[in-house]
Protein backbone atom coordinates (compact mmCIF):
# COMPACT_ATOMS: atom_id res chain seq x y z
CA UNK A 1 0.00 0.00 0.00
CA UNK A 2 2.80 2.57 0.46
CA UNK A 3 4.56 1.40 -2.51
CA UNK A 4 1.29 2.15 -3.97
CA UNK A 5 0.67 5.70 -2.49
CA UNK A 6 4.51 6.92 -3.27
CA UNK A 7 4.35 5.56 -6.68
CA UNK A 8 0.51 8.17 -7.05
CA UNK A 9 2.46 11.03 -5.23
CA UNK A 10 5.42 10.40 -7.28
CA UNK A 11 3.44 10.61 -10.26
CA UNK A 12 1.43 13.66 -9.29
CA UNK A 13 4.61 15.41 -8.61
CA UNK A 14 5.94 14.56 -12.06
CA UNK A 15 2.58 15.46 -13.86
CA UNK A 16 2.05 18.60 -12.62
CA UNK A 17 4.87 20.29 -14.43
CA UNK A 18 3.71 18.70 -17.44
CA UNK A 19 -0.19 20.15 -16.63
CA UNK A 20 1.45 23.83 -15.95
CA UNK A 21 3.27 23.55 -19.37
CA UNK A 22 0.14 22.19 -21.24
CA UNK A 23 -2.16 25.04 -20.13
CA UNK A 24 0.96 27.62 -20.99
CA UNK A 25 1.14 26.53 -23.66
CA UNK A 26 -2.53 26.69 -24.62
CA UNK A 27 -2.75 29.80 -23.36
CA UNK A 28 0.27 31.08 -25.90
CA UNK A 29 -1.46 29.36 -28.57
CA UNK A 30 -4.70 32.14 -27.68
CA UNK A 31 -2.57 34.92 -27.77
CA UNK A 32 -0.77 34.19 -30.90
CA UNK A 33 -4.02 33.57 -32.55
CA UNK A 34 -5.98 36.94 -31.39
CA UNK A 35 -2.48 37.93 -32.51
CA UNK A 36 -2.39 36.87 -35.75
CA UNK A 37 -6.09 37.86 -36.02
CA UNK A 38 -5.84 41.62 -35.45
CA UNK A 39 -2.39 42.19 -37.27
CA UNK A 40 -1.94 39.89 -40.50
CA UNK A 41 -5.31 38.79 -40.99
CA UNK A 42 -6.77 42.62 -40.74
CA UNK A 43 -4.59 43.31 -43.51
CA UNK A 44 -5.53 40.28 -45.42
CA UNK A 45 -8.65 40.82 -45.37
CA UNK A 46 -8.86 44.57 -46.09
CA UNK A 47 -6.23 44.10 -49.21
CA UNK A 48 -8.36 40.83 -50.39
CA UNK A 49 -11.26 42.74 -49.78
CA UNK A 50 -10.68 45.80 -51.89
CA UNK A 51 -8.33 43.50 -54.66
CA UNK A 52 -11.46 41.10 -55.40
CA UNK A 53 -13.92 44.37 -55.92
CA UNK A 54 -11.47 45.65 -58.11
CA UNK A 55 -11.58 42.39 -60.10
CA UNK A 56 -15.41 42.30 -60.88
CA UNK A 57 -16.18 45.95 -61.29
CA UNK A 58 -16.08 45.24 -64.34
CA UNK A 59 -17.53 42.25 -64.88
CA UNK A 60 -21.74 41.50 -65.34
CA UNK A 61 -23.43 41.90 -61.94
CA UNK A 62 -24.22 37.65 -62.39
CA UNK A 63 -20.93 36.75 -63.05
CA UNK A 64 -19.13 39.38 -61.05
CA UNK A 65 -21.18 37.40 -57.80
CA UNK A 66 -20.11 33.78 -58.91
CA UNK A 67 -16.39 34.82 -59.14
CA UNK A 68 -16.85 36.65 -55.61
CA UNK A 69 -18.37 33.75 -54.13
CA UNK A 70 -16.05 31.37 -55.08
CA UNK A 71 -12.95 33.53 -54.11
CA UNK A 72 -14.57 34.16 -51.14
CA UNK A 73 -15.10 30.37 -50.50
CA UNK A 74 -11.44 30.07 -51.27
CA UNK A 75 -10.33 33.00 -49.22
CA UNK A 76 -11.79 31.68 -46.14
CA UNK A 77 -9.97 28.36 -46.75
CA UNK A 78 -6.39 29.69 -47.12
CA UNK A 79 -7.13 32.46 -44.43
CA UNK A 80 -7.74 29.83 -41.85
CA UNK A 81 -4.42 27.87 -42.69
CA UNK A 82 -2.85 31.12 -42.59
CA UNK A 83 -4.44 31.89 -39.09
CA UNK A 84 -3.91 28.18 -37.67
CA UNK A 85 -0.14 27.74 -38.76
CA UNK A 86 1.09 31.46 -38.34
CA UNK A 87 -0.20 31.26 -34.64
CA UNK A 88 1.60 28.41 -34.32
CA UNK A 89 4.88 29.55 -35.53
CA UNK A 90 3.91 32.50 -32.97
CA UNK A 91 3.20 30.54 -29.99
CA UNK A 92 6.18 28.18 -30.50
CA UNK A 93 8.89 31.10 -31.17
CA UNK A 94 7.46 33.91 -28.28
CA UNK A 95 7.24 33.44 -24.92
CA UNK A 96 3.83 34.30 -23.19
CA UNK A 97 5.07 36.95 -22.07
CA UNK A 98 6.63 38.60 -25.20
CA UNK A 99 2.62 37.72 -26.64
CA UNK A 100 1.39 39.79 -24.05
CA UNK A 101 3.61 42.38 -24.71
CA UNK A 102 3.12 42.47 -28.47
CA UNK A 103 -0.64 42.67 -27.42
CA UNK A 104 -0.19 46.06 -25.75
CA UNK A 105 1.51 47.42 -28.84
CA UNK A 106 -1.26 46.69 -31.05
CA UNK A 107 -3.35 47.95 -28.78
CA UNK A 108 -1.47 51.26 -28.24
CA UNK A 109 -3.37 53.62 -29.57
CA UNK A 110 -0.45 55.81 -31.40
CA UNK A 111 0.52 52.38 -32.83
CA UNK A 112 -3.25 51.96 -34.43
CA UNK A 113 -3.16 55.44 -35.82
CA UNK A 114 0.06 54.51 -37.53
CA UNK A 115 -1.40 51.54 -38.67
CA UNK A 116 -4.86 53.55 -40.00
CA UNK A 117 -2.63 55.63 -42.02
CA UNK A 118 -1.02 53.11 -43.70
CA UNK A 119 -4.51 51.09 -44.26
CA UNK A 120 -6.58 54.40 -45.58
CA UNK A 121 -6.50 54.01 -49.46
CA UNK A 122 -6.84 57.48 -50.45
CA UNK A 123 -3.37 58.36 -48.11
CA UNK A 124 -0.73 59.58 -49.08
CA UNK A 125 1.39 56.88 -47.57
CA UNK A 126 -0.54 54.25 -49.30
CA UNK A 127 -0.59 56.16 -52.80
CA UNK A 128 3.39 56.25 -52.68
CA UNK A 129 3.60 52.57 -51.62
CA UNK A 130 1.32 51.35 -54.12
CA UNK A 131 3.64 53.71 -56.90
CA UNK A 132 6.62 51.71 -55.90
CA UNK A 133 5.02 48.21 -55.85
CA UNK A 134 3.25 48.64 -59.28
CA UNK A 135 6.69 49.85 -60.41
CA UNK A 136 8.06 46.85 -59.28
CA UNK A 137 5.94 44.47 -60.34
CA UNK A 138 6.27 45.79 -63.74
CA UNK A 139 9.83 45.55 -63.57
CA UNK A 140 9.58 42.00 -62.31
CA UNK A 141 6.85 41.24 -65.33
CA UNK A 142 8.82 42.75 -68.30
CA UNK A 143 11.97 41.08 -67.04
CA UNK A 144 9.86 37.49 -66.97
CA UNK A 145 8.19 38.54 -70.45
CA UNK A 146 11.62 39.07 -72.08
CA UNK A 147 13.07 36.41 -70.78
CA UNK A 148 10.73 34.28 -72.25
CA UNK A 149 10.57 36.10 -76.10
CA UNK A 150 14.23 36.00 -75.86
CA UNK A 151 14.60 39.87 -75.28
CA UNK A 152 17.73 42.22 -74.32
CA UNK A 153 20.58 40.29 -72.21
CA UNK A 154 20.38 41.26 -68.22
CA UNK A 155 16.31 41.18 -68.57
CA UNK A 156 14.49 44.71 -68.74
CA UNK A 157 13.84 46.06 -72.40
CA UNK A 158 14.36 49.79 -72.25
CA UNK A 159 14.51 50.89 -68.80
CA UNK A 160 12.10 50.69 -65.80
CA UNK A 161 8.32 51.07 -66.26
CA UNK A 162 6.58 53.61 -64.40
CA UNK A 163 2.78 53.75 -64.01
CA UNK A 164 0.41 56.39 -65.72
CA UNK A 165 -0.11 58.79 -62.66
Amino acid sequence: MKSTKAALCLALVLALPLAARADDNADKLAVATKLTEKTVLKNLDTGFGGALEKTVSTMPEDKAEKVRKEAKAEFDKQRKELLEGLSKQYADKFSLDELNQLDKIYEDKTYQKFQAVNADPKSEVNLLSQAVVTRLLNMLTLAAASDQTGGAPGGLPGGMPTPGK
